[in-house]
């Protein structure tokens, strides 16, 4: 029995798709065809609820069916001929089926026919996927704001409006009922509503995009947190190639649990009876939004490369076959969907960019030209070769033997200059026959090393919990550690002189002994070495960016630490039981120019990190070699930064060596 409530949101729907839309006829033929499709999508999904093995299950599901196909035959009847004969025929099909309690198999085949003359006939996509991948953020506050009140605040069907409502709310927190709903039944519901309960449509009060946040908000409702958590620590341990399928919210969307399962379970190795694939299909659910793998920069370079090869390859497919249209228009999809990335490849490499579009160019003119397989497959080799070398550009990272360079270099210096400042401190005490206060200085040192350590965790934190916005963290962090090397060059290069050092010492200690507190002298000490370790921590978190996260670069930066630290222990021993001098000025213009060197370095990469994030535009430099080592890339913007540090260090150079004495030879002279 179909209730008075059903029957008056069918009729609103139906004088919905009779009322006129905004813009021109091609706008409201694609409108008419997707409500169309949606329709038609909700009727069969409420038909595989109602019936199971031709048995039906829920005759209210079986209703709100029917009503949804007639519903999809009133408006189709408003396409022009010939999409609209062909509309009803599969539509009057798929009511046939209903009517006979068919398997939902069957009925699927023809709503797939239905969708494909629904999209040939506009020339547009039936369920327009985001250009970015959504946001669950964005999801909660749209829930909250327009499903809260009736499904309740974690799904459960429980709003303060659902007491009143016949039949009560959807239970989105019930996984087993869910199970064979996807992210895109979701959105469809959105897009026209339900039959038969109190939810409108929402296509014209949400924006597309907004909608699909919804739409995986939605669908995660039947999952905990935790859930997810822990399929994320099974997934990176059982399947890393699988990160690549589930970054890709375009596939993600369009599978419901148990395909994604299955789709899951042969690369991870995982039965579909082990219970880790739950929690894995948990995790795959939302690891398309930008706040996880969907906003991996890496994993979408890599998604474009592999997708635009696969056209490639399909485009060689169809002119061997001699369908040289067809092969013709793949060719060309081909190369637009390496577009994404070309302007990205063309900043880092500009002759990588040239030689991705010379390979198609050569794949396109085999094509026009009828080359034979041998001909063809070359040309579809020297794409593959191009692409790859194009993904490589974008995803390269330091080698670990570099980065191992690196952060000993970070290590040694940052200790060194605190084990220098300490020691001088404790000296100065000494002399001046205060040495009782030395526990005042420790006391600021461990001071320093907490505080250092709690700075870690806080970068730490940040870069994990805001991957939407990875490339510009990391692009701000190595702008201003390249900033902070440089003022540390500089500084090094300015004590170069055993008089200039013994006098920022002994002008440090003054200050804190003109009190008694013993707060002033810790204070001394905690400054001092807070400022190293807050240096360490801004120079690693920009060198953890230029890595590629993989156990072997991870671990040579590890190693250069350990390395760093062992040596430090060894000098500091080696001072305290032997006396042992440094030799101040070597030090000092040695560790100078290497800091200089990852300044330089990091400025550009900087840049270049904001270029890929879209906040810095990219004005590329034909002439100009790649050298990532050195952070150099052929565009004006990073070019511009590097000539400017390279400036700084000559104005630097002339101030010490030169301005600086000169004045104070022009101040003993008076």
């Amino acid at each position: 029995m179909v209730s008075p409530r059903s029957t008056l949101l069918i009729c609103l729907l139906a004088l919905g798709s009779l009322a006129p839309r905004p813009g021109g006829a091609q706008q409201e033929a694609a409108a008419l065809a997707r409500r169309i499709a949606d329709v038609a999508s909700i009727a069969l999904a409420e038909y595989a609820e109602g019936v199971t093995d031709g048995e039906i299950v829920s005759q209210e599901e079986l209703s709100e069916a029917v009503l949804f196909l007639e519903e999809a035959r009133r408006s189709a009847a408003g396409l022009d001929a010939p999409a609209r004969d062909a509309a009803l025929q599969h539509l009057e099909r798929i009511a046939g089926g209903v009517n006979e309690l068919a398997p939902v198999g069957r009925l699927r085949g023809e709503l797939a026919q239905l969708r494909a003359v629904l999209e040939k006939s506009v020339g547009v996509a039936l369920d327009p996927l985001p250009t970015d991948p959504p946001s669950l953020a964005r999801g909660e506050r749209l829930y909250r704001q327009y499903c809260a009140s009736c499904h309740g605040a974690d799904g459960s069907g429980d709003g303060a409006l659902a007491a009143g409502m016949d039949p009560p709310p959807a239970d989105l927190a019930d996984r087993g009922a869910l199970r064979s709903t996807a992210p895109v039944d979701f959105f469809r519901k959105i897009n026209v509503g339900v039959a038969g309960t109190a939810m409108p449509g929402f296509a014209d009060r949400i924006e597309l995009d907004d909608r699909w946040a919804l739409a995986l908000y939605a669908s995660r409702l039947r999952a905990s947190p935790v859930l997810a958590a822990a399929g994320a620590v099974e997934l990176s341990e059982r399947c890393l190639d699988c990160a690549l399928l589930v970054s890709d919210f375009h596939a993600t969307a369009l599978l419901n649990d148990d395909s994604l399962g299955a789709a899951l379970a042969g690369p991870s190795g995982i039965s579909h009876d082990d219970s880790a694939l739950v929690a894995i299909v948990a995790y795959a659910r939302v690891a398309g939004s930008v706040e996880e793998l969907g906003g991996d920069r890496r994993l979408r370079t890599q998604r474009v490369v592999r997708q635009s090869g696969e056209l490639a390859g399909r485009a060689v497919d169809a002119a061997l076959e001699g369908e040289t249209d067809a092969a013709r228009r793949l060719a060309l999809d081909a190369y637009l969907e390496f577009e994404a990335i070309e302007s990205a490849v063309r900043a880092r490499d500009a002759g990588a960019s040239r030689r991705v579009e010379q390979a198609f160019a050569g794949l396109r003119g085999a094509i026009e030209s009828g080359a034979d397989e041998a001909r063809l497959t070359a040309r579809r080799g020297a794409v593959d070769s191009a692409l790859d070398e194009a993904a490589g550009v974008l995803t390269a990272r330091a080698s670990p033997s570099l980065l191992f360079g690196q952060s000993l270099v970070i290590m040694l210096r940052e200790g060194l200059e605190a084990i220098l400042i300490i020691g001088a401190l404790v000296a100065f005490l000494v002399k001046a026959g205060a040495a009782e206060r030395r526990r005042e200085i420790g006391l600021g040192v461990l001071a320093a090393l907490g505080a250092s350590l709690l700075t870690a965790v806080g970068f730490a934190t940040v870069f994990r919990s805001a991957p939407a916005q990875q490339e510009v963290l990391e692009g701000v962090t190595m702008l201003v550690a390249a900033a902070v090397l440089f003022w540390v060059s500089y500084w090094l290069i300015s004590k170069v002189e055993l008089r200039k050092w013994q006098h920022f010492v002994s002008t440090q200690m003054s200050r804190a002994l003109t009190s008694r507190s013993a707060w002033a002298l810790a204070a001394v000490a905690f400054l001092a070495v807070y400022r190293e370790g807050f240096e360490t921590v801004l120079f690693y978190a920009a060198l953890f960016t230029t890595s590629d996260g993989t156990a072997a670069a991870t671990g040579g930066i590890v190693a250069g630490m350990a390395v760093g630290v062992a040596a430090l222990a060894l000098v500091y021993f080696a001072i305290e039981r032997f006396g042992v001098r440094l030799p101040l000025k070597p030090f000092f213009i040695g560790t100078s120019a290497l800091l200089y060197v990852m300044a330089f370095s990091f400025a550009g990469k900087g840049v270049s990190e904001l270029q890929e994030a879209g906040v810095i535009s990219i004005t590329p430099l034909e002439w100009l070699p790649s050298l990532p080592l050195l952070g150099i890339f052929p565009t004006y913007q990073t070019v511009l930064i590097q000539a400017f540090v390279a400036a700084a260090l000559g104005a630097a150079l002339v101030w010490v060596f030169w301005l600086e004495p000169l004045r104070e030879r022009v101040g003993v002279v008076r």
